[in-house]
């Protein structure tokens, strides 16, 4: 694989997490009786610790990621160690191998899904596990298992994604509410950003890049300093993929960053489209 100078790192604007079934009925009375006096042993959830601190017993949960290019494997990072070792928490990531809208649909015909789901926050297959009580509300599940997640998550957030029925859920892994700009003074929320090879920028003099020609040079630089990485060409400057629709680097994110208005005088209007036209 040819390798890139320039890339485009991207994440998806929002990504809701939806908290599944994590506890099943029992078969019996007597594995419900056995059940409840295990349970009774172990110190009460309260809103002054985390829950999982009342309980480190090893188990794994499986999650699914709704997104066919997620290829990581817990235990593979230094994060995923520190957290199983701290909780007794361990992860079996799924994600598709194919579309990724036929899997979640089977998933949901059969009735039978994971611990864990991600997937983006307007996918259809959200308001079909909600509808069909394929998933429990996180509000429920705090109030019963760990109220403590009502300290740590953000109550903005929590009623943004209420549903009609007065429940929640999921949390979104990447947003900024109002509190988040009062807290963090450098927030930075994008997740629209372009990237450059530290080792590269740094081996042809940490130019500027801030302008078009600074720009276009530290490119020529590289190209010059790097014809070859790993035995194939090295591409300078790397965009996401050109579609039928066109290229999102070039559209979306390139107006983003110049701060193209999405609308004018309170009316929204096709910036897209006033752009080909101003190209031609």
């Amino acid at each position: 694989m040819r390798r890139k100078f320039l890339s485009k790192g991207f994440s998806l604007l929002l990504v809701l997490s939806l908290v599944l079934a994590l506890f099943s009925g029992c078969s019996s009375k007597t594995n419900e009786n056995a059940s409840d006096e295990k349970d009774s042993d172990k110190p009460k959830a309260t809103a002054d610790a985390p829950g999982w601190q009342g309980n480190k017993d090893p188990i794994t949960f499986d999650w699914y990621v709704n997104f066919s290019w997620f290829a990581h494997k817990w235990g593979d990072d230094a994060v995923s160690k520190y957290v199983t070792d701290k909780t007794g928490v361990s992860v079996n990531f799924i994600s598709p191998a194919g579309n990724e809208a036929e899997k979640m649909n089977t998933m949901i015909a059969s009735g039978k899904l994971p611990d864990f789901i991600t997937i983006g926050w307007w996918e259809d297959a959200v308001k079909k596990m909600i509808e069909g009580e394929l998933v429990l509300p996180l509000n429920e599940l705090a109030d019963q298992y760990d109220p403590y997640f009502y300290k740590v998550a953000d109550g903005t957030k929590i009623e943004w994604y209420k549903q009609e029925d007065g429940n929640t859920y999921g949390y979104p892994n990447a947003s900024s509410s109002p509190k988040d700009f009062d807290k963090y003074k450098d927030l930075k929320p994008s997740n629209q950003t372009f990237l450059v090879r530290k080792d590269m920028y740094e081996a042809i003099g940490s130019p500027d890049m801030s302008t078009p020609e600074g720009f276009l040079k530290a490119l020529e630089d590289a190209k010059k300093k790097f014809p070859e990485v790993n035995g194939a060409p090295l591409i300078p400057f790397g965009l996401n993929e050109f579609t039928d629709v066109g290229n999102t680097s070039l559209e979306g994110y390139l107006q983003n960053f110049l701060s193209i208005p999405m609308e004018k005088d309170g009316k929204v209007y096709d910036r897209s489209r006033i752009l080909n036209i101003l190209h031609g």
